[in-house]
């Protein structure tokens, strides 16, 4: 029962961000004009506010309760954004191309944040609804014992919690005040716990022979623009990872007292280099499956607005 409700929930979370996300479904539609009917997805990220309802460890728990497990941790210091990577309990011996993506979820340190800011997010962490996690533990435990009555109550549950903000909208004050300090954290304000990005498994796509041609075939057949913060391909065969993605483009975003332009969404694509060169990887753990934290710092920057 939770193996259905994580796959359920993960592709409902995927068809709605590619529903809303314009890049997602130009990059689609330019793959099928080269014969890609289908692809396999990486992993995807969702940022949440620190609060006594929000954060990372409520975030931890709800994927835990479904079958998900840690695999690593690391922290942005630039970003005060503390993140971890989760991925399905049974997947190290798994087929790469069967596995469900890899979450990756974050909040921010409030102590490590000037005052005027942390009292903007504590002002709105202190509105959200009440943390899911007791209930949803309770329900996957039944869930885990056949009950389906219980399993759609858990994926019901879940998706509620990760539908976006459940917070008022900040002014547009608050929100230039914490953009000034920390963008990402500006973002997160505005849209809440959400996926902020989706990635394509590019390794596992017959059709390139390395990340530099996936990203000509993005900009010349595509025509999205790439990120080019840290360089267009940030990482390589020495760290085991490749990464790009798209440049965010901003659209007009309401607020509490008129609105802003603001990136709502990007791609991102990874080249996972085999743990052992000599050997044909087939499994998800013949592949280097982490992240480097540098990387991540410069490609979650195609969320802002200056991209």
């Amino acid at each position: 029962m939770l193996k259905q409700v994580r796959r359920t929930l993960i592709h409902q979370l995927w068809d709605k961000y590619r529903s809303q996300s314009v890049q997602t479904q130009l990059i689609e539609k330019g793959l099928k004009h080269k014969g890609i009917q289908k692809f396999t997805l990486d992993h995807f990220a969702i940022i949440d506010l620190p609060g006594p309802h929000t954060g990372i460890s409520h975030l931890n728990q709800l994927f835990s309760a479904i079958g998900y497990i840690v695999q690593g941790r690391d922290y942005l210091p630039d970003k005060q954004n503390d993140f971890l990577w989760m991925t399905e309990c049974d997947s190290l011996h798994s087929p790469a191309t069967e596995v469900l993506p890899q979450v990756v979820v974050a909040d921010f340190r409030l102590d490590e944040l000037p005052l005027t800011i942390r009292k903007i997010i504590e002002k709105y962490a202190a509105k959200t609804r009440p943390s899911p996690v007791p209930e949803a533990q309770k329900l996957a435990g039944r869930a885990y014992l056949g009950d389906e009555a219980a399993a759609n109550n858990l994926y019901s549950l879940i998706t509620h919690y990760l539908s976006g903000r459940d917070w008022p909208l900040p002014t547009i004050n608050e929100f230039h005040t914490v953009q000034a300090f920390n963008e990402l954290l500006a973002w997160v304000l505005v849209f809440g716990r959400t996926p902020n990005h989706f990635t394509l498994s590019v390794h596992l796509l017959d059709h390139f022979s390395d990340l530099n041609a996936f990203h000509a075939f993005i900009e010349t057949e595509v025509e999205l623009p790439l990120n080019q913060d840290g360089g267009v391909i940030k990482g390589g065969p020495s760290v085991g990872i490749a990464q790009g993605s798209t440049a965010g483009m901003p659209k007009t975003i309401p607020l509490a007292d008129g609105s802003i332009q603001l990136p709502t969404d990007f791609v991102e694509f990874v080249w996972r280099y085999p743990c052992y060169p000599s050997v044909k990887p087939v499994l998800w753990e013949d592949y280097f499956t982490g992240f480097v934290a540098q990387h991540a710092d410069r490609v979650i920057e195609s969320l802002y607005g200056d991209q």
